[in-house]
C-alpha cells in the first residue's frame, strides 16, 4: 500500500510541500513584520491581511482556470514567478526603493498564484496514488504540512530575529526556486482540454449554486451555524491583523510573532484531535463550551505577560479547532450529497469575506488605539456567541451531530 502511495510523482509533490513549508514559515512572519517595520503603523498589517485574504473570496473564479492548462507547466511557471516576485523585495530594499505598498501588492499576487496552484496540486493527488489511496495520501500531506508549520514557525521567528525580515523573504524566494526545479521532474501525461473557460458561464453557475443553496438551508438550523463560521472568521481576522504589533509589544522582537503563530497552530491541532473524542456530546453544549473557552482565554491573553499570554492564546484556539470541525462535519453529515457543494459554496464565500474585512477593522483599531483591543474584542464576541446559543430555545437544545437533524429541528 505504501509503495502505491509513496510513488515517484507523489514523492516529488511531498518534497515540494516540505520545501514550501520551510519557506512559508519564514514568509508568514517575515512579510508581515516587514510591512509593520516599513510603515510603523499596525493599520498596514490589517491591509496586508486583507489583500492576502482577497484571493479566497474570488477562488471560484480563479480555480476553474486550472482545468485548462498543462498542470506541470502551470506549477513550474507559478513557483518560478513567486520566486522572482519575492526576490524583488530584497533587491528593492538594497537600493532603498522598497515601499510598503510594493510589499503589500507582491503579497497579494503571491496569494493569488497560490489560490490558482492549490486546486492543481489537489487534482493531481488521485492521479498519482489512485482513488482508493486518496485518504491516506491526503493524510500524509496534511500531517506533513501541520507538523512542519509548528516546527518551522517557531524556528522562523528566532531566525528572523537574528537575520531580519528581508533576508527571510530571500530564503523564501530560494525555497520557491527549489520547488520549481523539483516540479520539473514530474512525469505527467499531456491532457488536451476541448472545452474553453467562460467567465460568464462560471459566474452564472456560481450565482445559481448560491441561490439553490440559500433556498435549501433557509428552513434549517444551518443559517445559525454558517453565521457562527462568518463571525468566527471576522473576529479572528481582526485579531490576526493585530498580532504582529501585539507580539512586538509583548516580547520585543520578531521571534514572539512566530511563537504566537505556533500557539495558534498547536491550539487548532489539539482541537482537531479532541473533536472526534467528544463529538458524542450535545452539539449545543460543545459549541457553547468551545466558544466560551476561546473567549475567556483570548481576553486573558490580551492582558497577561507574554508567556502566560501565549499559553492562553493557544488554549483559546482549541475551542476554535473544535468549532471548525463540528461545522464541517454537520454539513457533510446532514446535507444531502448533491447539495453539499452548494452549501459549502455559501459557507466558504461568506467566511472568506469575513476574515479580510475583520483584518481591516483590526488594523484600524490597532492603529487608532492599541493592538490589545482587537484581541480583547474577539474574546468578548466569542463569549457573546456562546451566550446566544444559551438563550436561543432551539440552539441550546441541539443533540450530538450524529443524532442531530437540521430539518426536523427547523430554525425559529
Amino acid at each position: 500500500m505504501n509503495d502505491k502511495v509513496l510513488n515517484y510523482n507523489f514523492n516529488i509533490l511531498l518534497s515540494g510541500v516540505f520545501v514550501k513549508a520551510l519557506g512559508s514559515g519564514m514568509y508568514s512572519i517575515g512579510a508581515m513584520m516587514l510591512v509593520l517595520f516599513i510603515s510603523g503603523n499596525p493599520f498596514y498589517s490589517g491591509v496586508a491581511f486583507f489583500v492576502v485574504g482577497l484571493p479566497s473570496c474570488i477562488s471560484f473564479l480563479i480555480a476553474p482556470f486550472a482545468n485548462y492548462v498543462s498542470y506541470k507547466k502551470a506549477l513550474v511557471l507559478c513557483e518560478l514567478t513567486k520566486s522572482i516576485l519575492l526576490l524583488s523585495i530584497p533587491l528593492l530594499y538594497t537600493f532603498s526603493m522598497l515601499h510598503v505598498w510594493t510589499v503589500i501588492m507582491i503579497m497579494f499576487v503571491v496569494a493569488l498564484i497560490s489560490t490558482f496552484t492549490y486546486p492543481i496540486e489537489t487534482t493531481l493527488v488521485p492521479t498519482f496514488v489512485g482513488k482508493e489511496n486518496v485518504v491516506k495520501a491526503n493524510s500524509y500531506i496534511n500531517m506533513l504540512r501541520e507538523s512542519l508549520d509548528v516546527v518551522f514557525l517557531a524556528a522562523a521567528g528566532i531566525i528572523i530575529a537574528m537575520i531580519g525580515s528581508v533576508t527571510a523573504i530571500l530564503i523564501t524566494a530560494g525555497c520557491h526556486l527549489i520547488t520549481t526545479v523539483l516540479y520539473l521532474f514530474f512525469r505527467l501525461e499531456v491532457v488536451k482540454h476541448k472545452e474553453t473557460f467562460r467567465l460568464k458561464q462560471t459566474l452564472h453557475n456560481y450565482r445559481h449554486d448560491l441561490k439553490e443553496g440559500l433556498i435549501y438551508i433557509r428552513p434549517t438550523i444551518l443559517p445559525h451555524i454558517i453565521a457562527a463560521a462568518v463571525l468566527l472568521n471576522f473576529f479572528t481576522g481582526s485579531m490576526f491583523a493585530s498580532i504582529p504589533a501585539f507580539s512586538l509589544m509583548q516580547g520585543g522582537n520578531e521571534a514572539y510573532y512566530g511563537y504566537y503563530l505556533v500557539a495558534m497552530t498547536l491550539g487548532l491541532l489539539i482541537g482537531s484531535f479532541l473533536t472526534p473524542r467528544i463529538k458524542h456530546l450535545p452539539y449545543s453544549k460543545l459549541t457553547m463550551g468551545a466558544a466560551l473557552l476561546s473567549g475567556v482565554f483570548w481576553i486573558g491573553s490580551s492582558m497577561l505577560p507574554v508567556w502566560y499570554s501565549l499559553t492562553f492564546y493557544c488554549i483559546g484556539f482549541i475551542g476554535v479547532g473544535v468549532i471548525n470541525i463540528l461545522i464541517i462535519s454537520i454539513v457533510q453529515q446532514q446535507v444531502e450529497e448533491k447539495m453539499i457543494g452548494r452549501v459549502i459554496t455559501i459557507l466558504v464565500s461568506l467566511s472568506a469575506i469575513g476574515q479580510p474585512l475583520g483584518a481591516l477593522v483590526g488594523g484600524a483599531v490597532s492603529s487608532a488605539a492599541s493592538p490589545v483591543y482587537p484581541i480583547m474584542m474577539a474574546g468578548m464576541m466569542m463569549v457573546v456567541f456562546s451566550m446566544y446559543f444559551l438563550v436561543h430555545p432551539l440552539l441550546r437544545s441541539l443533540e450530538s451531530i450524529d443524532k442531530l437533524s437540521v430539518f426536523k429541528q427547523t430554525a425559529k
